[in-house]
């Protein structure tokens, strides 16, 4: 113990030390199940998010660096899937794509990037709320290490979830900060809300409701202190500024037209939700997607069993680990939330996101409170844990081996080198409500088929042709119908506005007449561009803020001193 007291007073050691242990586990705990023999297992969702690396890939290639619309899949004929599924935190896997490196060995560095970056955000979020490196190096083990999160990277390769995950400490840390009184320091919430909001808009979704859970949880301090709810509205209007270049132009595309994703519900909280027998099944086999963990389930527990022990910040986290967990099950009554915004996060094992990450963190700050207050007891806990996560994970990597039909789901990389552009994820939600029709994105559909039509041709998103005819023509465009397309035509000619095509239904039609040369391709929207600024000028005016507050710059200092003299 005197010899990591002194590692740890020596910071550059310390920290080199504690990267190099994490950097091995985020190896090890993927080594034998996706990394050992250059196998992946085909989880659920793989095909759809390397089809959008790999479209980012594509956009970057052609000089389009903030793509809305991905053109890799559907063979070209661009799917908004961009627009709604954000790929801020996509490019690094997107620039080893351009780099040369396959598309499944940078899947498989990117996933090794998020694991490290998952064990060192965990670590200093849980650092800069209790200033132990001990508490810290245990949450980070066990939030990183656990079940659940395993699942999603191994079995589910739920890449949005992954990466909300990755952040979701620091969108905790932030609120626990404003609850607490710290309200000046509102940016980690804004700064975590809008990076779950960038990964994934169901675990955002989620976090919100845990907040509500949270916030009433702690009523009597918000009445007590305004100053902490003006604090949480300043957090939630810079969070919109910061997000409002995803935001508003996925509500644009919504209002513009309906979408699958609005009328053709494909998943029902009733029918995905499962008993508390069969989860418990799934954390005693160490096996499945929703597997919460034997390990938080037990704690769960000791936990109930010494309530009274434990802190007021720790019962909080126990109740709505406790709720959670019952609202990710079947006893909850949710055939009566079909027709509700509830029902979009599709499965209700989703829960334990929040289940995982209150009982990491009640475990690792309050685990004293169920330990026998010795001290060789208390040096050998974080070992131990730290055992038995890593043998958990290895034996659910394995475990991936017991079945036929998982047998079956592990493939070569080689599999992936030709990926197909039609996996568009299961409900295929941001496609114009009723689409179905499929043609070579490099042709047209010209009627009269007489027109004569010439030199078409097609450059990323920009198609342009000759045409020539007196009478109205009418032009189909294999393109999927989005507001942001634009058109226009060079010569003694005519066009309408671009509209959505009936039969076949939801490409990109116009009509011509006269002789000219037409240019098609996709602008973007007015509201794209300003989002955009508004998300800006955000970022700007809270760099700044954080700046004002926290700088310990000279200049800094000099500039807080002349406005206090001003005041």
């Amino acid at each position: 113990m005197n010899k990591f007291k002194n590692i740890r007073q020596n910071k550059p050691i310390f920290f080199l030390l504690l990267y190099s242990l994490f950097l091995i586990l985020s190896i090890g705990s993927i080594y034998w199940s996706l990394i050992h023999r250059q196998q992946l297992f085909l989880g659920d969702d793989i095909q759809f998010h390397l089809g959008r690396i790999e479209g980012l890939k594509l956009s970057i290639f052609n000089g389009d660096f903030f793509p809305k619309i991905n053109y890799f899949f559907l063979n070209g004929m661009g799917y908004a899937s961009n627009i709604f599924y954000p790929d801020l935190l996509l490019y690094p896997a997107a620039l080893l794509r351009l780099a040369g490196v396959s598309i499944a060995q940078s899947y498989i560095i990117y996933l090794i990037g998020i694991n490290f970056l998952t064990f060192v955000i965990s670590y200093h979020a849980f650092y800069f709320w209790r200033k132990s490196p001990a508490k810290s190096l245990m949450f980070s083990l066990l939030y990183t290490l656990a079940s659940y999160r395993l699942s999603d990277v191994i079995f589910r390769a739920a890449l949005g979830e992954i990466l909300a995950l990755m952040v979701l400490p620091i969108a905790f840390v932030g609120l626990l900060k404003i609850v607490d009184g710290e309200y000046r320091q509102f940016y980690w919430l804004t700064i975590g809300m809008a990076l779950l909001f960038a990964s994934h808009l169901i675990t955002a979704f989620i976090f919100c409701l845990f907040i509500v859970v949270f916030l009433l949880l702690n009523w009597r301090k918000l009445v007590q202190e305004k100053q902490r709810v003006v604090f949480l509205a300043i957090a939630t209007v810079s969070t919109v500024g910061l997000v409002a270049l995803y935001l508003f132009p996925m509500l644009e595309q919504l209002q513009f037209q309906k979408l699958a994703v609005q009328t053709d519900q494909m998943f029902y909280l009733e029918k995905t939700a499962q008993s508390f027998s069969y989860y418990l099944k799934n954390a005693w086999n160490n096996l499945g997607f929703n597997n919460v963990g034997l390990l938080l389930l037990v704690m769960m527990v000791l936990f109930i069993v010494r309530i009274k022990n434990i802190s007021k910040l720790g019962k909080q986290l126990l109740f709505s680990s406790v709720l959670f967990l019952f609202l990710a099950t079947n006893y909850f009554p949710y055939r009566y939330f079909n027709q509700t915004l509830l029902n979009t996060i599709q499965f209700p094992w989703r829960f334990f996101t929040i289940v995982t990450l209150c009982m990491c963190w009640l475990v690792s700050d309050q685990l004293d409170v169920l330990l026998p207050q010795k001290k060789w007891v208390q040096r050998m806990t974080l070992p131990l844990i730290g055992l038995v996560l890593i043998v958990s994970s290895l034996f659910y990597q394995s475990g991936l081996k017991t079945t036929v039909l998982e047998k079956e789901r592990i493939v070569p990389y080689s599999f992936f080198s030709e990926l197909n552009p039609e996996v568009l994820g299961y409900g295929r939600e941001y496609l114009p409500s009723g689409f179905k029709y499929m043609m070579d994105p490099h042709g047209l559909i010209i009627e009269p088929p007489t027109t004569k039509v010439s030199n078409l041709s097609r450059t990323y998103n920009v198609m342009t042709l000759d045409f020539q005819e007196a009478e109205k023509t009418r032009l189909l465009f294999p393109i999927i119908y989005y507001k942001g397309y634009q058109v226009e035509v060079e010569g003694q000619a005519t066009v309408s506005k671009i509209n959505k095509s009936t039969i076949p239904y939801g490409f990109c039609e116009v009509e011509v007449t006269g002789t000219g040369r037409l240019t098609f391709w996709y602008e973007g929207t007015l509201v794209q561009k300003i989002s955009a600024g508004v998300s800006l000028i955000s970022a700007v005016l809270l760099l700044c803020y954080i700046l004002l507050t926290n700088g310990n710059n000279t200049e800094w200092k000099k500039i807080k001193a002349r406005i206090k003299t001003k005041d």
